[in-house]
């Protein structure tokens, strides 16, 4: 029952945010077809990103994680580029979750990341995200041997622009979650998360 209460309070955030924005992407679309352009990079250097994120991640170790995550952003694009078209973008996560299975617990922490944004000439920006941050979390299993951990992570992404300033995002990671070798155990957690988000470009 718990479980599904913090599926719901997630998926409510995010789903107020995708309401705000879609609210307008007809007067946008509307526009964009009185001019009778097409959109050619909706990203450009010196652009600023804001976001939030959900995600579920599982992992079979030995025994079964499951966790939640809830993740603001703040983001740069630090470069665009013409040759392979697309914007390379800085990007901080604060991560703020819970571990639902094999036992409740909570975990917090703070990601960097860089991504690549591959502009289509569409609506749909392909992009990858790789990077890594630091991790705390009272989760007692037998793969951690710290509540301090670091979390290298990335995978692949899409975003499909709602409006000039507005996307709506589907992506997977990898996540890992290790202490370096600074207490022992130190097997780590590989997990596969899948995230929904919302981000906002000005």
């Amino acid at each position: 029952m718990r479980n599904k209460v913090v599926s719901i309070l997630i998926a409510a955030v995010v789903s107020l945010l995708c309401t705000q924005a879609i609210a307008q992407v007809e007067l946008d679309e509307r526009k964009l077809d009185l001019e009778g352009k097409k959109k050619d990079r909706y990203l450009k250097a010196g652009m600023q990103e804001y976001g939030i994120s959900g995600g579920y991640g599982m992992a079979d170790e030995s025994e079964h994680i499951t966790d939640f995550q809830l993740l603001p952003k703040w983001g740069l694009i630090i470069a665009d580029f013409d040759k392979v078209k697309g914007a390379l973008e800085f990007e901080v996560e604060p991560m703020f979750g819970m571990f639902l299975t094999p036992s409740r617990a909570v975990e917090a922490g703070l990601n960097v990341l860089f991504t690549y944004n591959f502009e289509t000439g569409t609506k749909f920006i392909p992009f990858f995200s790789a990077g890594a941050g630091f991790l705390y979390t009272n989760l007692d299993v037998k793969e951690l041997g710290s509540k301090f951990n670091g979390a290298p992570q990335g995978g692949p992404g899409i975003k499909y622009m709602l409006n000039d300033r507005t996307a709506f995002s589907l992506q997977t990671r990898i996540h890992h979650i290790s202490n370096a070798g600074t207490a022992k155990p130190n097997r780590g957690i590989d997990s596969f998360m899948f995230l929904i988000g919302m981000d906002f470009y000005r």
